[in-house]
């Protein structure tokens, strides 16, 4: 699973030059003039997170809540329980909550990386995870919609986690490479072509042990490493 992210530190003009190297849409636009979101280090489900998603020849980035609610669903988004800020992407095409946004809704999340926790309960020991890149972020791959309402949510793609990171947790967020991601965000990846997203970044992946922190702390200082832990 994927329960707890980082925001990256990234400018509209970060993003509009990092951008044109492989996605080079005819236009960018941030829908309704909102700015990128600050960098944070504690991201959690059901707080904003920036999306990306294309629509009519143009790229669009816009904020939405990471925990899905389906388009369909008509009640107020605090009202939708179901557990949906993760999609496994072997099943999300056939799934009720997901099969609408796998077809119309793809889109991508900007993070820094991601947390995992090993251990026993009580005694749970935070991993910090991201790929080994000098890109300004990796591109987690996601399914998002619009409610009635105009607000968007969204959920971050699961997959069986990479052989390296195994031993850390059975699943892993789906991370696009660079190729992938226009091909994911123009629909033109099927459900089968979809089970291999993810696979290149294996072996190129960074990860240690940090120290254990709360619910709401932030700051560059959650990432920084357990003394001898680097990988």
């Amino acid at each position: 699973m994927c329960g707890r992210i980082g925001l990256p530190d990234l400018s509209w003009a970060q993003f509009i030059a990092w951008q044109q190297g492989f996605l080079d849409w005819d236009s960018v636009m941030r829908e309704g003039q909102h700015l990128p979101l600050p960098a944070s280090w504690n991201v959690k489900p059901t707080q904003q997170v920036q999306i990306v998603y294309g629509q009519d020849q143009t790229l669009h980035m816009a904020p939405a809540r990471w925990w899905l609610v389906p388009g369909w669903f008509r009640g107020p988004m605090k009202d939708w329980k179901a557990t949906t800020f993760n999609a496994r992407i072997e099943s999300a095409n056939t799934t009720n909550a997901f099969k609408g946004a796998w077809q119309t809704g793809r889109c991508v999340i900007p993070a820094s990386g991601y947390y995992e926790w090993t251990g026993p309960k009580g005694a749970k020991q935070p991993w910090w995870i991201a790929p080994d890149t000098n890109a300004p972020a990796m591109l987690l791959a996601g399914l998002h919609t619009q409610l009635h309402d105009g607000t968007r949510s969204c959920t971050i793609l699961t997959r069986a986690a990479l052989p390296q990171l195994a031993d850390i947790h059975a699943r892993t967020p789906v991370i696009l490479s660079e190729d992938e991601t226009a091909p994911w965000l123009r629909g033109e990846i099927d459900h089968a072509a979809a089970q291999d997203l993810g696979l290149s970044w294996e072996g190129r992946m960074r990860f240690h042990q940090v120290p254990k922190f709360g619910l709401k702390d932030d700051g560059p200082e959650l990432i920084e490493p357990v003394q001898g832990t680097l990988l």
